[in-house]
């Protein structure tokens, strides 16, 4: 384990954030194409900071982290093991995190550098059972906490993968399809504004791999947030704005989740609520309104 701090990869990567420590940003951290040279990181592609161990709190303190070519503003591994998470007890709040990447990306073993669309491979699920438990989808408490922040990005503004995280009062604006994908039980999604600022239609279905590898394939859906393996996840008090020329075909997608409770939230320019796209999942939606009127209760 790292000692607790805050210091530069020997890589000249990312900064680094070691717990357990508590972080405060006395002014805003810029990189850009004009700073490639920034922290010695020629181009300026890795991320701006790396989470190494648990019990971090990183309050933004209302500056900014504003990267313009990274893929990922602040990134983590948490793992995925279910009694052996690696990051854990995290929690980002009051500030600003403005990237053309990925906002916040916290994922575990199974989807590591995968989109949140993903589904792995009968081979992948068949080696990692011993491992990962008997549905390759059972994950450890990581308890992150996403609170009062805007950020702004190109990709996903938040990718979670664990069990009891809660994003909420944050304001997410998405220049893209996707905004948050949660992956594991007891989620909370909170009180936040979420704007997808589409302006072009959907992308192409992704390209399968060949089937006889067996490693894996893609769902050829969008959505503005995507809810897997999640028993019990709450999306409740959410004002969620698709813009551009064309509706989203669904607000919310759902995979091996029963049980989401969906109320009490703002939905426009989405010609679905949520879509389930499995059997395993249902949700319990009720007082949702759209533009002209409410979503249908069930």
């Amino acid at each position: 384990m790292f000692p607790a701090g805050f210091w530069i990869f020997h890589s000249g990567q990312s900064l680094a954030l070691s717990g357990p420590a508590h972080f405060c940003l006395e002014q805003d951290i810029v990189r850009n194409t004009g700073l490639t040279t920034l922290l010695g990181e020629p181009g300026g592609l890795g991320p701006l900071a790396r989470l190494s161990n648990s019990d971090i709190v990183f309050d933004l303190s209302g500056h900014a982290l504003r990267l313009d070519r990274a893929s990922v503003a602040i990134h983590g591994y948490s793992g995925g093991y279910v009694n052996h998470i690696k990051i854990k007890n995290l929690i980002f709040r009051n500030g600003t995190i403005e990237v053309k990447g990925t906002g916040i990306s916290l994922t575990g073993w199974q989807y590591l550098e995968q989109r949140p669309n993903y589904r792995p491979g009968p081979d992948q699920i068949d080696t990692a059972l011993h491992r990962y438990g008997p549905n390759f989808r059972e994950f450890g408490d990581t308890n992150i906490l996403l609170e009062n922040l805007t950020i702004k990005s190109g990709d996903l503004a938040a990718y979670l993968v664990g069990r009891n995280n809660i994003i909420r009062h944050c304001h997410i604006e998405v220049e893209g399809h996707e905004a948050v994908a949660l992956f594991g039980a007891n989620h909370q999604l909170v009180d936040n504004t979420i704007i997808i600022k589409r302006a072009r239609p959907i992308p192409a279905p992704p390209r399968q791999p060949p089937a006889h590898l067996n490693i894996g394939s893609y769902y050829p859906q969008y959505a503005a947030i995507w809810i897997r393996d999640a028993p019990g996840l709450i999306i409740r008090g959410n004002k969620i704005t698709i813009e551009g020329l064309f509706n989203a075909k669904e607000a919310i997608m759902l995979i091996n989740s029963p049980n989401v409770i969906i109320d009490n939230n703002e939905v426009t320019v989405a010609d679905k609520l949520y879509t389930a796209l499995d059997a395993q999942s249902s949700a319990h939606a009720r007082n949702n309104r759209k533009r002209f009127g409410t979503w249908p209760e069930n």
